[in-house]
């Protein structure tokens, strides 16, 4: 009798991506991200990596969109020291909440919003492609 397990193919870097995950994550759905951090950080660098990111995920229109949202989101960036954790959560209808260690921060609106946001981590283009490949990995 034969024995041999069926072989599962699983899907290697961006065929992910191929596959609609990224599409549905960055869809109007419930998503949370939580970063904690190892360095401290000053608040009025958050936007240095977020910026060039956003730019290369989404065009200029976009861009100019959102900027309004972008700014209320980058004003209340606060310092970080190692074990402090930010946290992002979007709900359809509601919004996304940056928190800082659990303290609401500020709420933007718009499912336009949370994508483009979360597209930082997850996007085209991201901030870094094997964090992107281990975030879709662990959903």
């Amino acid at each position: 009798m034969d024995k041999k397990q069926p072989v599962v193919p699983k899907p290697a870097g961006d065929s992910l991506q191929k596959l609609g995950v990224v599409a549905h994550v960055l869809s109007d759905v419930p998503k949370r991200l939580e970063i904690s951090y190892l360095v401290s950080i000053k608040g009025k660098d958050f936007d240095k990596g977020a910026k060039p990111t956003l730019e290369r995920n989404l065009s200029p229109g976009e861009m100019r969109r959102l900027q309004d949202r972008l700014d209320r989101i980058n004003a209340v960036y606060e310092d970080v020291k190692p074990g402090d954790r930010y946290s992002l959560t979007y709900v359809p209808g509601r919004g996304t909440e940056l928190a800082l260690n659990d303290r609401a921060l500020v709420n933007i609106e718009g499912a336009d919003f949370a994508a483009a946001y979360f597209s930082i981590w997850l996007g085209q283009k991201p901030i870094d492609q094997k964090l992107k490949q281990d975030l879709l990995r662990s959903r």
